[in-house]
């Protein structure tokens, strides 16, 4: 258990980079592992989003998305491995990492008895002046799934959240929400009474486990089945998962990043045969996101490939975290394009490369025509000037 007295969650100097999260930081924290275990708590109760730990540094939290020190000295190796160890439960993490693996997988500890904090971890093999050691980033979980409302979606997309088959896209930068706003539409879903379903839902590694959503207890028939995506874990890849949950009668099926051919190719024959598949992928805007979906594939295939996509895309949704005017957190800045049938035509009757100018166009007309459901990330820049969420070209 950890004792929660024993952390350090002063109100620091706002000009300075210091976050003191220990009241005596140990001597080392290879020996002292439980000093480690309250730092991480105490870094997700003073609000941080990732905790990053590599040999010769000093730890780094990062909070509304500046990065702060955490300790006062700088981490020896052997510290470093030892807290890859504990996190993996394992000691063959460091040999993992040194032969070019990178880890990804979730860390939980027990806060107190009805309440325990996780932790997305990743680890990667880094060079520090001229030594081979690790670079470890830990992304705080909630423990509370977010409601449509949290996440701020906009009014008129949650009705198109609700397709029969097809893909819903969120896109967007490492740490500016994908996986939140991902995991509210699942919410959304599993609280939908009338509209019971199935989800299965595959992650790498799991970040919410949907635990306060008790659909037994609310009488609500939907329930979600979670697995976890990496070797040594419950599936071995994201398509092999897609594949295996088509045999098991889902009705939504979650992706948790479409990240290369194999997997994209597997969203898309899920949605083929029935399926609303929910996923993520990286990209700097929609535009983006579309040719980097269409161009997973080999040239010789992405004419047939980018049909197959066209025809089965409901919703791209595109988003980056900025600071609000008030400095409490952050506020997502999004833009989203709807796909209807006369959308997904005109795309068909363009080449992929004059794809992003079509975007732009589409942007531009839905300013005036309302039956176009799209927002360009200037146009909601500007609503949430004027709403006074954010301040100027944030």
């Amino acid at each position: 258990m950890i004792d929660l007295n024993a952390l350090v969650l002063e109100a620091d100097d706002p000009s300075s980079p210091e976050v003191r999260l220990l009241k005596s930081e140990p001597h080392r924290f290879d020996t002292d592992l439980e000093a480690f275990e309250h730092l991480l708590v105490a870094a997700a109760l003073k609000g941080a989003s990732d905790i990053n730990i590599s040999a010769d540094l000093r730890i780094r939290v990062q909070i509304h998305g500046e990065q702060k020190f955490a300790t006062r000295r700088p981490l020896l190796l052997p510290e470093a491995q030892s807290m890859l160890a504990h996190l993996w439960s394992a000691n063959d993490a460091m040999s993992l990492v040194s032969a070019g693996r990178a880890l990804d997988f979730s860390y939980e500890k027990k806060v107190d008895r009805r309440r325990a904090q996780r932790f997305r971890v990743n680890a990667v093999g880094e060079q520090r002046h001229g030594t081979n050691g690790v670079q470890i980033t830990l992304r705080v979980l909630p423990d509370t799934t977010p409601t449509l409302d949290d996440v701020g979606l906009e009014a008129e997309l949650r009705d198109k959240l609700e397709p029969t088959s097809g893909i819903i896209v969120v896109a967007g930068a490492t740490g500016h929400g994908k996986s939140t706003t991902m995991a509210a539409m699942t919410r959304c879903h599993l609280e939908n009474a009338p509209h019971s379903r199935k989800i299965v839902d595959l992650q790498a590694p799991i970040e919410y486990t949907f635990r306060d959503i008790d659909t037994d207890a609310a009488d609500t028939p939907s329930f979600i089945s979670q697995s976890e995506v990496g070797i040594g874990r419950n599936i071995p890849s994201f398509a092999e998962g897609i594949r295996a949950a088509m045999r098991r009668a889902p009705a939504i099926i979650n992706v948790g990043e479409s990240r290369d051919r194999e997997s994209m190719e597997a969203c898309i024959e899920a949605c083929l045969t029935g399926h609303l598949v929910n996923t993520t992928t990286h990209a700097g805007s929609i535009a983006e996101a579309l040719r980097r979906m269409a161009f997973l594939f080999p040239p010789e295939e992405q004419a047939a490939r980018s049909f197959d996509l066209m025809t089965s895309l409901n919703l791209i949704i595109w988003q980056r975290l900025v600071k609000r005017a008030d400095g409490k957190g952050r506020v997502a800045l999004r833009e989203y394009m709807v796909f209807d049938e006369r959308l997904r035509a005109r795309f068909l009757e363009r080449p992929i490369l004059e794809w992003v100018g079509l975007v732009d166009d589409i942007f531009a007309e839905a300013v005036w025509d309302e039956t176009i459901l799209a927002r360009s990330k200037a146009h909601s820049l500007e609503l949430l000037a004027k709403q006074g969420s954010i301040v100027g070209q944030n």
